[in-house]
């Protein structure tokens, strides 16, 4: 059976009737035309999820929890994807892939070369649409856990941070190759703006452990970088 899957900010109690404000579950009312008696699958984001039934479409959104899943245990990798903020849709496109890759937490970064007006990046409204964006990706995906976002960060206040075992950064004229790096059971990634991280950044990130690699030949995009990055060390883990 095919179900839909929605995220539900709530813990899960069998056989508990839940009731709904219509406003939120436009989706599922509206473009999905979900009706009485249909199933469908929510989560909470922290790997809980149960199998809900639709009571009532009328005043209220009233489902049902008819059956409790297993939780579901985080597995393989940790990432914590620092990623510098770009232009909105190629960093939107960046997390929602991140988070289909079942990364932990997705951070995004202020480096010198960020382009964005800084003042609108400590809006709570902004890092909501993140979290939706995120929410969406495991609605799709079927993964449970939802990736913790932290706030804006400075880069070097993130590498002080951050505590992998394992830390890159992606650096286009780096030695090492992504290969040559034996990857354990967490792992930092600093991918760099449009016109990638400066010099001194490069040498800061060093001076944290971060080690800079490269992935080729070719100039990715950051949201490629992000995607292919998390793909290629989760194979060489044998998850894939």
């Amino acid at each position: 059976m095919n179900l839909t899957r929605t995220f539900l900010d709530r813990s899960f109690v069998l056989n508990e009737t839940i009731l709904l404000e219509k406003r939120f579950f436009h989706h599922e009312l509206n473009v999905l035309r979900k009706k009485s008696g249909d199933l469908f699958i929510v989560f909470d984001g922290k790997g809980n999820s149960a199998m809900a039934e639709i009571l009532s479409t009328k005043k209220h959104f009233e489902i049902c929890i008819n059956k409790l899943f297993p939780p579901s245990p985080r597995s393989g990798i940790d990432f914590d994807l620092g990623q510098s903020i770009i232009k909105s849709d190629p960093f939107n496109i960046a997390l929602q892939k991140a988070t289909e890759l079942g990364v932990k937490t997705f951070s995004p970064l202020l480096t010198e070369r960020v382009v964005m007006n800084r003042k609108s990046l400590d809006s709570k409204k902004r890092i909501e649409k993140w979290y939706q964006i995120a929410r969406g990706a495991c609605e799709q995906c079927g993964e449970n856990w939802v990736p913790f976002i932290n706030e804006p960060t400075n880069l070097i206040e993130w590498a002080k941070e951050t505590s992998s075992k394992t830390k890159i950064l992606l650096y286009p004229n780096a030695e090492q190759k992504l290969s040559d790096i034996a990857f354990k059971e967490t792992v930092s990634i600093a991918i760099g703006p449009e016109g990638d991280f400066t010099a001194g950044e490069v040498e800061a990130l060093k001076e944290f452990d971060f080690i800079p690699v490269t992935m080729g030949h070719r100039i990715l995009r950051a949201e490629t970088a992000a995607i292919s990055v998390i793909s290629a060390i989760r194979y060489g883990a044998k998850e894939f």
